[in-house]
């Protein structure tokens, strides 16, 4: 266990860190190696890990060829114990939103290898074991993996992501689904002013949509990183621009007390996936919501994996498995404690 400190005004927070948690083998995959773009999120004091993709045989560079997965990780908090559930989609699934909700774990669209998903499915607790509820939420517009989403006020924001998996282009779709009126289905509503974005990280803080980095492509052109950071406002139905740099693509965040943002991780460079690639950022970073703009920051004492999901329970994070260099996943799931 590690232990790092910021301050809040006046108060010391610390965070402290631990790297141990492992995810188990599956059929197929009998030591994990780690997932990317696995769903995941807290269901009646579990700690679900859902589908993901990983290069399980060989690296990229060694010619490695990329699966999906459709298995289930289920980790009891109380118990500390692993089940795994074989085959529990009906088709392996990675790369979209996870939204934790009190009646299960909310699946939001996500990729195999052919096409993009519209789907949007709950995974809920039932008896001893877990089923998928395919039919009680509205499904996407159009199909979207490695957009990035959050909720607040009963509200889920979508933002960004591609369409297919052929001819690979980023968008500007910005999407929200009402909880409360769900049969509205999801509306379009205006998007940011700002370049089209894939692998963004979101946040919702105090009903506010905060948006950063991420990166934008499309067929024969260059794939450009960018740092920005926008915040919509959704009574006033606007967006605006933050200033300060945010080289936070395909990190995750989260919203901290009543005026910050905890944004963990990212890729700040894009580099060529090599054996000899540095890794990814360690950086915790405070967002101060009042003035909009970078309070502090902090490095981890741990890799902090990418192209992942952060679960939060009580004052603890998990950051779920993940890439921890391009190609390379990590089966270690990293919990943070405040």
């Amino acid at each position: 266990m590690n232990t790092a400190c910021f301050r809040k005004g006046e108060k010391r927070i610390e965070v402290q860190w631990e790297n141990s948690l492992l995810l188990p083998g599956c059929i197929g995959m009998s030591e994990n190696v780690g997932l990317a773009g696995a769903y995941s999120g807290i269901v009646e004091g579990k700690l679900l890990v859902l589908g993901g993709a990983n290069f399980p045989d060989k690296y990229p560079w060694e010619g490695g060829t990329k699966t999906w997965w459709s298995t289930l990780y289920s980790y009891d908090l109380h118990t500390g114990k692993w089940t795994v559930y074989d085959n529990f989609l009906n088709r392996p699934l990675a790369y979209g939103v996870s939204i934790s909700l009190k009646e299960g774990l909310l699946c939001i669209g996500g990729c195999d290898r052919m096409q993009c998903s519209d789907k949007v499915f709950l995974i809920k607790e039932e008896g001893d074991s877990f089923a998928i509820d395919s039919v009680s939420y509205p499904s996407l517009p159009i199909p979207l993996a490695n957009a990035t989403g959050a909720i607040g006020d009963s509200c889920i924001y979508i933002a960004g992501g591609q369409e297919t998996m052929v001819n690979e282009q980023s968008t500007r779709h910005f999407y929200m689904l009402d909880l409360l009126h769900k049969e509205k289905g999801w509306q379009e509503i205006p998007d940011w002013e700002g370049p089209s974005l894939s692998y963004a990280v979101s946040v919702v803080q105090r009903g506010r949509f905060y948006l950063f980095s991420g990166r934008s492509y499309a067929p024969n052109e260059e794939t450009v990183e960018y740092t920005e950071g926008y915040v919509f406002e959704p009574n006033a139905g606007k967006w605006s621009q933050i200033s300060g740099s945010f080289p936070v693509m395909a990190g995750t965040a989260i919203p901290y007390g009543e005026d910050k943002i905890l944004l963990l991780g990212g890729v700040e460079e894009i580099l060529p996936t090599t054996p000899e690639h540095p890794g990814f950022s360690r950086k915790l970073r405070i967002i101060n919501t009042k003035t909009n703009s970078l309070e502090d920051s902090l490095d981890c004492p741990y890799p902090i994996p990418v192209t992942t999901n952060v679960v939060t329970t009580g004052n603890q994070v998990f950051i779920v498995s993940g890439e921890i260099r391009p190609g390379i996943r990590t089966p270690l799931i990293l919990k943070g404690t405040f």
